[in-house]
């Protein structure tokens, strides 16, 4: 999983590409830290439940490899997608299980995500 702390080689344009940086970071971390009241709100604002970050990690990819059970749990509540991959070809599923976030594999699993090895 890739941190995504920088927002693009070339900076933003504006104010306006300044501010949708910093909220897209602060989704982010509310993920990575297990936010989950906050996150709700914003997930019911209307922010998409699977977006990504620069790298291709998924809300969902950064509470699962967080080991942030709650959070998770609202994400797929809300339609995360269980199998999206990031750009290194990760599942959240094999981020926790490789970190050893047992309840989130069997979360994760319930929720369908795909424990085939990507061939």
């Amino acid at each position: 999983m890739n941190d995504d702390r920088s927002a693009s080689p070339q900076g933003p344009d504006n104010k306006q590409d300044e501010d949708a940086i910093a909220f897209g970071e602060g989704l982010f971390e509310l993920a990575r830290n297990g936010g989950t009241g906050p996150l709700n709100v914003m997930l019911d604002a209307g922010v998409p439940v699977d977006i990504r970050t620069n790298t291709g990690d998924s809300l969902l990819m950064l509470a699962c490899c967080n080991g942030h059970l709650d959070t998770a749990r609202l994400l797929l509540e809300k339609g995360a997608a269980p199998d999206l991959r990031n750009d290194q070809r990760l599942t959240p599923l094999e981020c926790a299980d490789s970190r050893g976030h047992t309840e989130i594999v069997t979360l994760l699993l319930t929720y369908g995500a795909n424990n085939e090895p990507l061939s």
